[in-house]
């Protein structure tokens, strides 16, 4: 005689109890953690369509083909389970800080982390502490090479000499910082004219060193929850074409680049609230100047990349092919440069302080470990940023 409905709920669920790791995240979220004795652990959100799996794969283990309803009564069960054991498990997206450095989730099925410690690199498949959340759209990062070579990556970037190095050192600060209440992230602004591979840099190359991902390059968004929640599905977040960027979305913008929260009012009820975390790296690329508000401008670096003659432009395709043959050494290049960073960031010497003053302190560190002349990369990040709010002062009709 077949088991009830009732009784493959109760003893699946009493299963994965047994089995995970249950808890709630740092902002509440019923969270569960598969544990292997040779990988590194697995981590879900147990509401998320993707610990279906986990479900269903405990089901079959025991001969039983759960319903859809029968399985949502079961991650119900367990998301009580997580909340009765209180247990407090801290989820990270793509990088997490580590005693000596930080540790990057590769993305691949075989849960692989990359350890930056103590200015060495190096491949974990198993032993690591670190929870890591892995959204949908997330894709893996292609494998370091053995021996890495950054100097292939200044063939494919369209900038002058100091700003590709701005860029470099955005992309390997970004890479390494996970979000905190410590955090504060530049917002990238690149500025260029059509056909200057501005799209292509944003989607290609710094989509590929940073965190490779299905989202891609997007539209700008029309309401604050969009980007709240993009925000939560990838360790950056890049949007093209921008025009125009009113006072409410500069003041947004600034949030997330120093962190906030967004609260909304639970599901089904009109009094409890709950914080949505706000925090995440911005890439934003125009044609023309859109960054109007001063207290944006601060926050921001600005780069514009130099026009390409059309007898010197590239198939996009072909383009792309010679990168991605290029990029496991490239990407070692930026995670080198990256350990050595972190190494020197403790004894980092600011010459030219400014707003964003641990992005100051990391370009003093990269100058220490390139044996580029104190303060230099400084010292252009803050012409930048004067530039950028002379500007944004002047299309002020009454500064003006």
């Amino acid at each position: 005689m077949g088991l009830k409905s009732k009784e493959k709920i109760e003893i699946t669920t009493n299963n994965l109890v047994e089995k995970l790791k249950l808890g709630l995240d740092q902002v509440g979220e019923p969270t569960a953690v598969v544990e292997g004795a040779d990988s590194n652990p697995k981590t879900y959100y147990m509401m998320a369509r993707n610990f279906r799996k986990v479900i269903i794969h405990e089901g079959r283990a025991l001969d039983f083909i759960l319903t859809s309803r029968e399985i949502e009564s079961i991650q119900q069960a367990l998301c009580d389970a997580a909340e009765a054991s209180e247990n407090e498990l801290h989820v990270c997206l793509r990088v997490a800080s580590i005693d000596g450095g930080i540790e990057l989730d590769v993305g691949d099925k075989e849960q692989t982390r990359i350890r930056l410690s103590h200015g060495k690199v190096r491949l974990i498949k198993e032993g690591s502490d670190v929870l890591f959340y892995r959204p949908p759209s997330m894709q893996p990062f292609m494998m370091p090479a053995e021996e890495g070579n950054l100097e292939l990556l200044f063939s494919y970037l369209n900038f002058d000499e100091n700003h590709a190095w701005l860029l470099i050192i955005w992309i390997c600060f970004t890479l390494s910082t996970p979000r905190s209440s410590h955090a504060s992230y530049p917002i990238l602004v690149l500025i260029a004219e059509q056909g200057a591979s501005k799209s292509t840099t944003c989607k290609l190359i710094i989509r590929s060193l940073l965190d490779p991902s299905q989202m891609g390059i997007q539209g700008f968004p029309s309401n604050r929850q969009d980007i709240v929640l993009s925000a939560r599905q990838a360790h950056f977040l890049t949007y093209d074409n921008l025009r125009y960027l009113s006072k409410k979305w500069s003041d947004i913008l600034c949030i997330a680049s120093t962190g906030g929260n967004d609260p909304t009012r639970r599901l089904y009820t009109d009094s409890e609230m709950v914080n949505h975390p706000f925090h995440v790296p911005l890439v934003l690329n125009g044609i023309h100047d859109f960054v109007e508000e001063p207290d944006l401008a601060q926050r921001c670096l600005r780069l514009e990349l130099k026009s390409i003659p059309e007898n010197k432009r590239r198939d996009e395709k072909e383009f792309t092919d010679e990168f991605n043959a290029d990029l496991q050494n490239i990407f070692k290049g930026v995670l080198d440069l990256t350990a050595s960073i972190l190494e020197k960031l403790p004894t980092a010497e600011v010459i030219h302080p400014e707003r964003m003053l641990r992005f100051v302190r990391y370009l003093a560190a990269a100058e220490a470990v390139m044996d580029f002349e104190a303060g230099k990369l400084q010292s252009v990040y803050s012409g930048i940023l004067n530039d950028t709010q002379r500007d944004s002062m002047l299309s002020n009709p009454v500064a003006l």
